[in-house]
């Protein structure tokens, strides 16, 4: 089995508690084949910029890294940016700027910089934030400038705070729709595993979206812990593809100069 860890955070992101090199030390013991350090960009109004993220001081970080574990462990320059498609300027800027290997889309904020995850869901309209949400993914994927979507259902871990279930597939149509643009452009997404050791249990997205994606064509698939600890890497990554395999996927997905690969359980490049 190919087993890779394609989202994690390290200290370069304001919420990461441990070093690139931490972070691979612990993939190494794990026997993982190569990771993807997907640190966070996270534009929000007044500081459109980002200026949390230092990408000059990232990139070294995992260059120094590479040096160390060059013959045990494949590390991959990725980022996740966080609701690109409302601060395209300055998005685009940076992935134009760095050559990373590894671009990740992710819907974190709605429009006004609502965060989904300080939403009381006890109280909410479910329904509405479940639409929204399915609105952003689809500007999302219409921008068009990232690999692979995260954790698509997103909403679903933060409603689990509070007994909520929320089910992205009872808005049928808007997923499909999100999924074919996806697919229509060559873009994928990836089954996060942060789910099954929070709340909800359960990866995301769901293996109803995973197979769905699947059945509309979908070839692009990443799997990722979203560790933000040295010890979360790699958790549930063997579950999240024995997840892709049940949707019906004879791989998984990895990324070089933003250009994917496929890789089989027998370590076979499929494509």
């Amino acid at each position: 089995m190919y087993l890779c860890d394609y989202h994690m955070h390290s200290h370069n992101s304001t919420d990461g508690q441990n070093s690139v090199m931490e972070l691979c030390q612990r993939a190494v013991e794990l026997g993982l084949k190569e990771v993807a350090i997907t640190d966070h960009f996270e534009p929000v109004k007044g500081n459109e910029g980002y200026k949390q993220y230092n990408p000059k001081w990232y990139f070294i970080d995992v260059l120094k890294a590479r040096v160390v574990f060059k013959y045990t462990l494949k590390i991959k320059l990725g980022i996740e940016l966080g609701q690109p498609h409302l601060y395209s300027k300055y998005s685009i800027k940076l992935i134009e700027e760095y050559p990373y290997d590894y671009v990740l889309g992710s819907a974190h904020n709605l429009p006004g910089d609502v965060d989904l995850g300080t939403i009381d869901y006890s109280n909410a309209d479910i329904k509405y934030y479940s639409k929204e949400y399915l609105r952003q993914l689809k500007k999302l994927a219409q921008w068009n400038q990232f690999d692979c979507i995260g954790h698509l259902d997103l909403p679903k871990r933060y409603a689990a705070v509070y007994g909520i279930s929320i089910s992205l597939m009872e808005y049928y149509e808007d997923v499909e729709e999100v999924l074919k643009i996806l697919i229509r452009n060559g873009k994928g997404i990836e089954i996060n595993t942060s789910g099954l050791r929070q709340h909800s249990k359960a990866c995301l997205p769901s293996l109803d979206i995973v197979k769905l994606f699947k059945d509309l064509g979908g070839e692009v698939l990443t799997v990722g812990s979203d560790a933000h600890r040295a010890d979360e890497v790699g958790e549930g990554i063997q579950e999240g593809i024995e997840l892709a395999k049940a949707a019906g996927f004879k791989y998984i997905t990895v990324f070089n100069n933003r250009k994917p690969e496929w890789k089989d359980n027998q370590y076979l490049n499929l494509k």
